[in-house]
């Protein structure tokens, strides 16, 4: 093989090149703090590098996810306490009507106080969070949820939708929760029935909000408690047919004239005071009732009531089964509250479980990509020499001829 001067030019100088190359590269790692600056300086690096890049967006994308499911939940939270907060005053109120010593002046301002904290109730209810959005409209959220229509009653103008939102690639949390859910579909009396006395009975019989004593026997329907005379009863059908026991035998029973039980069909009614010959009381399977029709009927009730023992009787019946209602809005938003409780415990454990795997990404990120500024100085001081040293040859090479040696 011939070895010409071109040939050892060109290796020179592409010797040359590429400390150069060399020297810049390091200089590059140095003034950037980073080792990789491109994928041809370390392509199983950077590919790496690649894929945790990935990684740590998807957790700050999941971040934010919790963030504002956090922010959404807690204010449904402060929402929900305050409803909570507004309903056991208009329970008080309640209670204190029916002590039995009001006047119907002492009712109506009682009355007065509900619709107040009603109206309250309601705005609460009628939340928006910071983008403007109604909490409780469901997938309606632009829509306010609760207002009043031509009849005057409170109606429900959102939907039954649920948000959910992604907190890390397989865990999810609902943001929010439907109006309906918490003020609308609330069971009526004890949830399985409901109690009333007639408005023309003329005993000062009450009757209580009942209990179940064997749910199985339970038959829903509507039952007439007829007092035949003002000891005696008995337990009618929607037919106005007797009820029959286990044995076939017509439920009747003789009051004491104080208080006594009414049993039949897996239930049981308390009933005291004195009722008259021919008072009736009424015993139905329970729907469901929104707690703002609970309250406007309250309202209307005290509004109205009369004096006398039959009236003050059958006020004491009513505001009894809406102490039961409203322990019913109450128990229902309770229930919501626990479960807004319960997501927000979630986001905060998954958002410690994200955070750490965050800092753990990003540091095996800096262990990969981050220069060793000692050892990259000393490579840079080496190379730096070895190019001055390779420029300095090449000029001592270019100088070499024959013709200095033929004098």
């Amino acid at each position: 093989m011939r070895i010409s001067t071109s040939m050892l030019n060109g290796n020179a100088v592409s010797a040359i090149l590429q400390d150069q190359s060399n020297l810049s590269n390091t200089q590059q790692q140095l003034s950037s703090g980073l080792s990789i600056n491109s994928p041809s300086d370390n392509p199983v690096g950077a590919a790496q590098l690649l894929a945790l890049d990935n990684i740590n967006s998807q957790d700050a994308q999941y971040a934010t996810n919790g963030q504002s499911a956090n922010t959404n939940l807690t204010l449904e939270q402060t929402a929900l306490a305050s409803s909570t907060t507004t309903l056991q005053s208009i329970r008080d109120l309640v209670l204190q009507a029916n002590s039995g010593t009001n006047t119907p002046s002492d009712l109506q301002a009682i009355a007065t106080q509900i619709q107040s904290l009603e109206q309250q109730l309601m705005s609460t209810a009628n939340t928006k969070n910071d983008a403007g959005q109604y909490l409780f409209s469901g997938y309606m959220q632009s829509t306010q949820p609760f207002g009043r229509g031509s009849s005057g009653s409170v109606s429900y103008a959102g939907d039954s939708g649920t948000s959910t939102i992604a907190l890390d690639s397989g865990t999810s949390v609902q943001t929010t929760d439907p109006g309906s859910s918490i003020y609308m579909n609330i069971p009526a009396g004890n949830g399985t029935f409901t109690t009333a006395a007639s408005s023309s009975n003329t005993g000062s019989g009450v009757i209580d909000t009942g209990s179940v004593t064997d749910a199985a026997s339970w038959q829903p329907g509507q039952y007439t408690i007829e007092f035949t005379d003002a000891s005696d009863y008995e337990v009618l059908n929607s037919s106005g047919n007797p009820v029959t026991d286990s044995s076939g035998n017509p439920v009747t029973g003789t009051y004491n004239g104080t208080s006594g039980e009414v049993s039949f069909n897996g239930i049981q009614v308390g009933i005291s005071g004195a009722p008259a010959a021919g008072d009736t009381f009424t015993v139905s399977s329970a729907g469901t009732q929104s707690i703002f029709t609970t309250l406007d009927n309250v309202v209307s009730t005290l509004n109205s009531a009369g004096s006398g023992s039959a009236a003050m009787a059958q006020l004491a019946t009513s505001l009894g089964g809406t102490v039961q209602q409203i322990d019913q809005g109450l128990n229902q938003v309770s229930t919501v509250a626990t479960s807004v409780g319960t997501r927000i415990n979630l986001i905060s454990s998954v958002g410690s479980t994200l955070t750490a795997d965050t800092t753990a990404v990003t540091t095996q990120i800096s262990n990969l990509s981050n220069v060793d500024y000692v050892s990259a100085t000393s490579q840079y001081s080496q190379e730096y020499i070895a190019l001055q040293a390779a420029e300095q040859s090449y000029a001592q090479l270019g100088q070499l001829s024959l013709f200095k040696y033929l004098d």
